[in-house]
């Protein structure tokens, strides 16, 4: 029984649940404290993937902008003295590479290294990482006065005690009061055993962030540009404490692969894109806005057609899309990004038109929930027909087509470490 316990609390964990949840038998006394922390154990078993990839040969194609990192960050966390770095860089700079290289170092030192990300997608690309909110505990409904879900004794507790560094990856589009929960949760556990802890940026445990403030920041709901400024870790209290380390070398500009004219072509799309991200492309005011902030894409990078649009913009992106739909390295080499999803519909309806074979009809089943106030015509109030036409941002609708060789998203994280996230 203790066994099975032990295994359901493993499953239940790397699907982002808690089997305290649930009316299910207690570990005996005497068997969970035979059982150790599983977490730390967890952290410290070798990653198959970090096995392939010995630290020694990726410090080696760190570029001199990568290894001046490498070396400030590696040799603050083997003092053991607090640090709190916020890493900067522009696609194509290598960050998640110079991640890599810092994991496998430190881990091949027996440190645990804790390597979250701000959304499910990113988590994927880092060694046993995880999202911030599932590794940390931390609330959805976040204010300034909340914690991270961690008491002191508990195992995830343990886990932050032994951390010797954590890279928090795409930190830009993180509400800053996430930091704060964080660092507030951080100092509680971390003072138990030295009180002047209390009184560190998280605890003085070393701290890498990463991301670029180009890209996308904090999503405020129907937020001004101000409110969403104001969400930015750079106007939290932790960021007077932070020290900015910058990657400015476009790796991608440097393959030898690319030919003399696909060099100068993504050399000035590169050039461009960060133009838009510092401002110094001219922007235009439309009907009532009182800032500028529509702009003239080049030409080159537009489609033009006067027929179906949807037509024209899948043959652009998927070519020859019949004959490579079963390819998976040509399916995850392009993506259309859509502004709402009514758009996504459609797109996603002609695609699954296009593809050989019997489309199939799944539909959910929609019932009305009896409460204790028995009311007689919740038939007529919530005919079945309305429930199947509501279609809700967030929410599953009521039909899908499906085809064999269609390819589906994930929107929820079912089992982070098989990699099936949101995103997926």
């Amino acid at each position: 029984m203790n066994l099975l316990i032990q295994n359901l609390t493993k499953v239940f964990a790397n699907s982002g649940g808690n089997i305290n949840n649930y009316n299910l038998p207690k570990l005996t006394a005497q068997c969970a404290a035979i059982g150790d922390n599983r977490l730390i154990n967890d952290e410290l078993d070798p990653e198959p993937l970090m096995l392939s990839l010995h630290a020694s040969s990726l410090i080696s194609q760190l570029n001199a902008e990568q290894r001046t990192i490498f070396d400030t960050i590696t040799t603050r966390v083997l003092n053991g003295g607090p640090a709190f770095f916020f890493v900067c860089g522009h696609g194509g700079t290598g960050k998640t590479f110079l991640w890599n290289a810092i994991i496998a170092s430190l881990r091949s030192e027996k440190k645990i290294v804790l390597a979250v990300a701000s959304s499910g997608v990113a988590s994927l690309l880092l060694p046993k990482g995880r999202t911030a909110h599932s590794r940390f505990k931390i609330p959805f409904d976040i204010t300034d006065t909340s914690t991270c879900s961690v008491k002191r004794g508990t195992m995830l507790a343990e886990l932050l005690q032994v951390t010797s560094l954590i890279i928090w990856d795409e930190a830009p589009m993180t509400h800053r009061r996430c930091f704060e929960a964080l660092d507030t949760t951080m100092r509680d556990i971390l003072s138990e055993h030295n009180p002047m802890n209390a009184i560190l940026p998280f605890g003085g445990k070393p701290i890498v962030l990463g991301g670029d403030f180009r890209q996308i920041l904090p999503v405020v709901r129907k937020g001004s540009r101000s409110s969403i400024i104001n969400a930015s870790i750079t106007n939290s209290r932790l960021w007077q404490h932070v020290s900015v380390l910058k990657l400015q070398t476009n790796m991608r500009l440097l393959n030898p692969s690319l030919s003399g004219n696909e060099r100068e072509e993504l050399e000035q799309f590169n050039n461009w894109v960060l133009d838009i991200g510092d401002g110094n492309v001219p922007a235009q005011r439309k009907g009532e806005e009182r800032e500028a902030s529509w702009i003239t894409i080049p030409d080159d990078l537009l489609i033009h057609t006067d027929g179906d649009k949807i037509i024209a913009l899948v043959s652009e992106v998927y070519p020859n899309l019949l004959v490579n739909y079963k390819n998976p390295e040509y399916l995850a080499s392009r993506a259309i990004v859509c502004p709402n999803n009514q758009t996504v519909d459609e797109i996603n309806e002609y695609i699954v038109s296009m593809l050989p074979g019997e489309s199939v009809d799944y539909l959910s089943c929609d019932t009305i929930s009896k409460s204790s106030e028995h009311i007689p015509d919740f038939d007529i109030l919530y005919p079945t027909e309305f429930l199947n036409s509501i279609d809700a941002s967030n929410f599953h609708c009521h039909k899908i087509v499906l085809k064999k060789g269609v390819i589906v998203m994930l929107l929820r994280n079912i089992n982070q470490n098989m990699g099936l996230c949101n995103g997926t």
